[in-house]
Formats: C-alpha cells, structure tokens, sequence
C-alpha cells in the first residue's frame, strides 16, 4: 500500500493541474488580495496573516480533492481500478494508497502560501506558532482527504472533477476562505459554523493564537463530518463497487 502510494503521490506532483489548481490558486489568490487589492478588503494589520491561513486551508482543500477525489473517479472510470485490483492490493488497502497520497498533496499549498506570507507580506510569528498553525492544517485535513474519496466513490471520469469543484467552491466561498466571513448574510455565517473549511481554519487561528479561544465547537463539526464521510467510503471499499461505473 505504501509503496502504490508513494508512485501515486510522484505522478500526481508531476501533473500541471495539480500544481495550477492547488498550489498555484492559493498562492495567486493569497497574492492578489493581500497585495494588489488589499485596501478594498481590509485595512487590519492582520488581514495577510489571516488570509494566509485562509488560502493555506483552500490550496489543502482542493489537494484533498484532487488527489483523493478526481483521480479516483478518473482511475474508476478508465478502468485502471479495476487492473489496480488484479494484483494483491485489497480493495481497502487501495482506497488507504488514494487517501495516503491526498494527505501528503494538502501539504505544499500550506507550505508554499505560508512562505509567501513571511517573505511577501512580513507576516511574522514565533517559530512554535509556524509549527503548529502547518501540523493543524495538515492533519485537519484528513476531513477533506475523507470527502475527496467519497467524491471519487460516488462519481468516475469527468463527473468526479465536476463533482469536486461543486464541493470546493461553495464550501471554500461560505467557509470564510476567500473573502471575510464578517461580508456574508448573518444566515450564510451561521451555516459557516457547521462547514469543515471554517472549523479548519478556526483550529489554525486556534493554534496560530497560542490557544486562545475555544478549539471545541471546530475539533466536534471536523470529527462529525469525518465520522460520517469516513463510514460512507468504508461502505463502498469492496472492489465489486470500486470497479462499477
């Protein structure tokens, strides 16, 4: 499994979409506001370290999606799942390799965005802090690594990058990540509390914070949703539905 997932992981870094769409995005868009259009969205001396943290959750998002969620459903419709499991990898064991590799790819648009952050916008923060706003975007992502997969389980082929990008923008745009959750309705926030992007960025600021606040509410809406995600791909793990189209 682990090795299927390291050559997974390889050729999903090598691919132009991968690197325009996830780590080229978030690193365009953190630019692009908090550097060309910063004055008409906020004039808080902490807008670019929130926005960082914002666009390190969106770029960990749609990685999530891409390697877990697209490349599935593209790998399940062009029939190389179903060669994948000729071979002595289990049908779970597959779908462990596929989230292996979406986690590992949430990762360089964190690092990437969090780097632009120090050297272009000076945001600046004790080392512990850097630390540990990264490991809590990373590992919170495994919520995303969880709805990649059950994208790539319910939908093959082109369907699946439809399905994908039907998920990122509306839960990117009402969890906050592209444009301050203060600028939504008061309905659309309230729904925004209960959305795996929001909860993720509120654990990063929880953590870049030094714990202030409350990391409850975030830490019960990301294990409800993983929780619930996880049991539908664990359902559909069996090759004779990983291999229907």
């Amino acid at each position: 499994m682990l090795r299927y997932a390291r050559v997974d992981a390889l050729c999903l870094v090598r691919s132009f979409y991968f690197l325009v769409f996830s780590v080229g995005f978030a690193a365009g868009f953190y630019l692009m506001f908090t550097v060309v259009v910063r004055d008409v969205l906020s004039s808080s001396p902490e807008f670019a370290r929130n926005y960082m943290l914002a666009m390190s959750v969106s770029g960990a998002f749609f990685g999530a999606l891409n390697g877990g969620g697209i490349r599935l459903g593209a790998e399940r419709g062009d029939g190389w799942t179903r060669q994948v499991l000729l071979t002595p990898l289990s049908g779970p064991s597959y779908l462990g390799a596929k989230a292996i590799t979406a986690w590992l790819l949430t990762l360089p648009a964190v690092l990437v965005t969090f780097l632009l952050g120090a050297l272009v916008n000076n945001v600046t923060l004790p080392p512990t802090h850097w630390l540990a706003a990264i490991a809590t975007i990373w590992f919170a992502s495994l919520t995303f690594v969880a709805t990649g997969l059950a994208i790539g389980l319910l939908a093959t082929g082109e369907a699946a990058q439809f399905a994908a990008l039907a998920v990122f923008f509306p839960l990117a745009m009402l969890g906050g990540l592209w444009f301050p959750i203060d600028s939504l309705p008061q309905l659309l926030r309230h729904i925004a509390d209960f959305l795996p992007t929001r909860a993720v960025y509120q654990l990063a600021e929880f953590a870049i914070n030094n714990g202030t606040g409350s990391a409850i509410k975030p830490l019960l809406v990301l294990t409800v949703w993983t929780a619930a995600l996880t049991t539908l791909v664990l359902s559909r793990s069996r090759p004779a539905v990983l291999v229907r189209v």
